[in-house]
């Protein structure tokens, strides 16, 4: 819990020899952690990952657990043209919904469309790319007429090495660490990461994953 305070009348201020009367009032905000992993334990639950199987013989998406090493540490994934979907129940009464996670972009993309979404509405609709020739949309949304960024544009970190395909280059994968905080008051919520882009069911040519996920369900009072 985070305490803010504000004095407007009725705490006393000493100001030399007069004292001055003012009151005081307090601003609560009160954060309920909903969800939070880093996948260390190898633990997926409750989140649903659907995805091409391993062996890239299924016609339909599939349910996999995909939880894997990549730079000394767990992540989701790696997936490509699949989603991770979490549904969170019996929420207490909030205002606010926060989501925090790392996105891991492995390998090939170029400009390729990647999502985020909350109860069916888009948070984040906008494209990737990790090769330098080819620009992106982020941080812009993907198809709005913005002008496009430079590859890696505002990732914490771009010299990754790739997953597979282009794990001895030096820049084979880009982390972003994204923030949504969107007005929220139901008492359950459906969040869904997905993709959709080139090398289809190939996660050697381009995948991607999440880590450090996060969602809090705030209160201000």
């Amino acid at each position: 819990m985070i305490v803010r305070f504000s004095c407007i009348g009725a705490c006393l201020l000493l100001l030399g020899v007069v004292w001055i009367p003012l009151s005081c009032t307090k601003n609560l905000t009160q954060q309920q952690v909903l969800f939070q992993s880093n996948f260390e334990n190898n633990k997926r639950d409750p989140l649903e990952v659907v995805s091409w199987n391993s062996t890239g013989t299924a016609v339909l998406p599939v349910p996999d657990l995909r939880i894997s090493s990549f730079n000394g540490t767990h992540v989701l994934g790696k997936l490509n043209n699949g989603y991770i979907k979490l549904t969170l129940e019996g929420i207490a009464s909030h205002q606010v919904l926060q989501t925090e996670f790392d996105l891991y972009l492995h390998d090939t993309w170029k400009n390729d469309l990647w999502r985020f979404a909350i109860n069916d509405v888009n948070v984040l609709l906008t494209g990737f790319s990790n090769d330098t020739t080819v620009k992106q949309s982020y941080p812009n949304w993907l198809g709005n007429g913005s002008a496009l960024s430079p590859a890696g544009k505002n990732a914490i970190e771009v010299n990754l090495p790739g997953a597979c395909a282009l794990a001895s280059s030096s820049r084979g994968t880009s982390r972003y660490r994204i923030i949504s905080t969107i007005e929220h008051t139901g008492n359950s919520v459906t969040l869904i990461w997905g993709d959709a882009g080139g090398f289809f069911n190939d996660t050697c040519k381009r995948s991607w994953s999440i880590d450090n996920v996060k969602v809090t369900a705030i209160t201000n009072y």
